[in-house]
């Protein structure tokens, strides 16, 4: 609508003549520059971390390593030979939520207060979800020699880390 020679929008906001071309080149480039030059810096986490490296480990990544250990075994004895698998869902349940820990807790492996390098320390976190990633697919799909095949990862991830950053953990370390 036009009242003399100013448009009226609806809403009953005004624009008056000239608001042109010019205008808009105008607003355009300043709303392109705008976008140029560096990228802001990421936000910082907002993720703070409660338990030491120490509690993580001892309190989340090692009983979820040992439900997925513990869940996929033979035991040899004089009475004979056991073979130790998963048999309910509930079952099945446990070693993939175990699994699915380690593949989480990795990250927070690599959290800036918790990575000792950006380097061999990133790797061997990275191995560790791999593994764990593999018995999460494993129990998914209840193959159970999957499951001790990803185990058998899971472990050599973990004590290649021990010997590097942890090496006391290692000296009286026996087969699992």
């Amino acid at each position: 609508m036009s009242k003399g020679g100013v448009r009226l929008e609806a809403g009953g906001k005004r624009f008056g003549r000239g608001f042109g071309r010019t205008s808009r080149l105008i607003v355009l480039a300043a709303a392109l520059q705008s976008g140029c030059g560096d990228l802001p810096a990421p936000p910082a986490s907002a993720a703070r971390p409660m338990l030491s490296l120490k509690q993580l480990m001892e309190w989340v990544i090692d009983p979820a390593a040992d439900a997925v250990w513990e869940s996929v075994k033979t035991i040899a004895t004089e009475q004979g030979t056991r073979e130790i698998a998963p048999q309910t869902q509930e079952q099945w349940d446990a070693v993939r939520n175990g699994a699915a820990m380690l593949v989480e807790s990795s990250n927070l492996l690599t959290m800036h207060t918790r990575a000792r390098d950006q380097g061999e320390w990133i790797a061997a976190t990275r191995r560790l979800a791999g593994a764990a990633e593999k018995a999460l697919r494993a129990a998914e799909s209840k193959d159970a020699a999957g499951v001790f095949a990803a185990g058998g990862e899971i472990y050599d991830a973990c004590s290649a880390c021990h010997r590097l950053y942890a090496p006391q953990l290692n000296a009286d370390s026996g087969a699992r």
